[in-house]
């Protein structure tokens, strides 16, 4: 299955089930969701016939995982790729700071990889941020 024929409501509800530490029920996602019961019972029967989404007596589990495009799983946490740049950036950043305190050393190009490491932390960030957004709209 491709990510791309999940989506929307049915995906909100998908990643909301992957992401929880325990099974829930149609009411308790309605709930946490701000869903219509009708809404969430629709989207968990597509879910179900798609084979995404299984009842056990506690209540509704993820049975299989999809590929979404530009998305990693650490553990049930589904992390757009762009925070692992972010991370990247973030730790140059406090490298190059650390450096240039411990030295004293505060040069024109340290200066310059010190806001260019800046700007690719936040730039990141931002963007894996918005792009996390917009998978759970």
């Amino acid at each position: 299955m491709e990510s791309s024929e999940l989506r929307g409501t049915s995906l909100r509800i998908y990643l909301h089930l992957l992401e929880s530490d325990s099974p829930k029920g149609i009411r308790e996602l309605s709930r946490e969701l701000g869903l219509p019961v009708s809404t969430v019972h629709y989207h968990v029967r597509k879910l179900r016939e798609l084979g995404l989404v299984r009842e056990v007596p506690e209540g509704l589990v993820v049975s299989r995982r999809v590929r979404l495009e530009g998305f990693v799983y650490l553990g049930r946490r589904v992390v757009p790729r762009l925070a692992f740049y972010s991370a990247f950036f973030t730790g140059v950043l406090l490298g190059l700071a650390g450096i240039t305190l411990t030295s004293g050393d505060l040069n024109p190009d340290r200066v310059v990889a010190l806001v260019v490491s800046a700007v690719a932390t936040a730039v990141t960030a931002l963007e894996a941020y918005y792009v996390r957004r917009s998978l759970l709209s």
